[in-house]
């Protein structure tokens, strides 16, 4: 058998083969679709981007994968010459052809889909990771990546995947849905600064002897893989569907970053809300969002306005800590919530200020970025929490151009309610 690049007139063979594998691909069920195929097939031939393995005059595997986005796109091998490394053949031409510094992806069937158990395991072979569930021509799939060598998000996603199994597994019986949103999920996530925003969901209430087994899971993980930077990370909230739905009581396990405990009440403020419906990313269970009220602009101008209160009332004077550089940046994700209406990451937000000389502190904001992009950087550096303590005033003086936004804003609802 050998590798050759996909040709025009190979066409007809390779659909041959797709159409003897067609009932294990969604998006193929009928003549239309299988057209459809067959010319974007011919579209990824002419991009030298579609690669079979051949014997004789006959194709056993075939691959389409895309250089631009840095992905598998297809990847097929006939019955008949399963299990004689076809696909091993293919995926190692086409790692050749794409970029092992970035990202690459796949995405092939769920765990408990019992197509899913042949590729999932020749992707893991690879090195391929567990991602989000996501789904494809109206078919529930999941994205694997395979991660740079030594990349942190790598590590990340592997322990983010051991918490969902050990928590599915003490909820085995409560069928639960889990996300990860805020800022792991846009792409913002700093190690030694950032949080893991974790929803557990479930649609049977939670024991009290599972309650108890969840409220110290990060601390049972972390004695397990003492060197874990990440099982301390995690923050969020455990309860019903339907306490969540309605913001009712409930038994509710709580992480948080001062400790973790068992409570009642679990709420969503509207920034967290949207980026859970926006970019939340889910791992585990039936995607609920399309249950989820999306927050107004007037949810997020109020939690704006609460948050601008917590500044003035907490931020007037700054310890030797991180979260002293966040209140720059925060301040600067409320700014550009209320003049576009949108979430943005902390990160992003931030840049955004200084390209629009928003800050009345520029040189502060730039701190600021510097050191949420490298937190680990500057841990032991006391100069820089020597900084630290002197950001009060700059954070209010920023703080008195987002008191001018809120203002603003406000006035001009009053005007649209017939208040002006």
């Amino acid at each position: 058998m050998r590798v050759e690049y996909g040709k025009p007139q190979d066409i007809d063979v390779w659909m041959a083969l797709v159409e003897e594998v067609r009932w294990n691909f969604p998006g193929l069920e009928t003549q239309e679709k299988l057209d459809d195929h067959r010319e974007t097939v011919l579209k990824f031939m002419r991009k030298r981007q579609a690669i079979c393995v051949k014997e004789g005059n006959g194709i056993a595997g075939v691959m389409l994968f895309s250089r631009g986005y840095n992905m598998i796109c297809c990847l097929a091998v006939s019955p008949a010459y399963r299990r004689r490394h076809a696909a091993s053949m293919l995926m190692e031409e086409a790692l050749r052809n794409l970029d092992r510094t970035r990202e690459i992806s796949v995405s092939t069937f769920r765990a408990d889909d019992e197509k899913g158990v042949a590729p999932r395991a020749f992707y893991e072979k690879f090195g391929f990771i567990e991602d989000a569930l996501i789904e494809e021509m109206d078919y529930p799939n999941q994205k694997y990546v395979m991660h740079p060598e030594n990349s942190e998000r790598k590590f990340r996603q592997i322990s983010v995947n051991k918490m969902v199994r050990e928590i599915s597994g003490i909820l085995s019986d409560c069928e639960p849905t889990i996300y990860v949103y805020g800022s792991s999920a846009l792409n913002d996530f700093q190690l030694g600064w950032s949080d893991i925003d974790i929803l557990v969901l479930t649609e049977r209430k939670i024991t009290e002897k599972q309650a108890q087994m969840l409220v110290g899971l990060r601390q049972t993980m972390l004695e397990k893989e003492p060197g874990n930077p990440y099982y301390r990370c995690f923050e969020g909230g455990m309860l019903t569907l339907d306490a969540f739905l309605r913001r009712g009581t409930d038994t509710v396990v709580y992480w948080g970053t001062s400790g973790e405990r068992i409570t009642d009440g679990y709420l969503f403020d509207s920034f967290c809300m949207t980026e859970l419906i926006e970019s939340g990313v889910l791992l585990l269970g039936k995607d609920i969002r399309p249950q989820l009220k999306v927050p107004t602009f007037d949810d997020l101008y109020a939690d704006v306005r609460h948050h601008y209160g917590t500044i003035r009332k907490h931020a007037q004077k700054t310890g030797r800590s991180f979260y002293s550089f966040g209140w720059m940046l925060d301040i600067a994700r409320c700014i550009y919530t209320l003049r576009t209406g949108r979430i943005l990451a902390k990160t992003e937000a931030g840049k955004w200020a200084l390209e629009n000389n928003l800050c009345s502190d520029p040189d502060a904001l730039e701190f600021a970025l510097k050191v949420r992009r490298n937190p680990l950087d500057y841990k032991d550096n006391s100069q820089v929490f020597d900084y630290a303590e002197t950001l009060a005033e700059p954070i209010q003086r920023f703080a008195d151009i987002l008191e001018k936004e809120l203002i603003l804003i406000g006035e001009q609802k009053d005007v649209k309610n017939g208040r002006g």
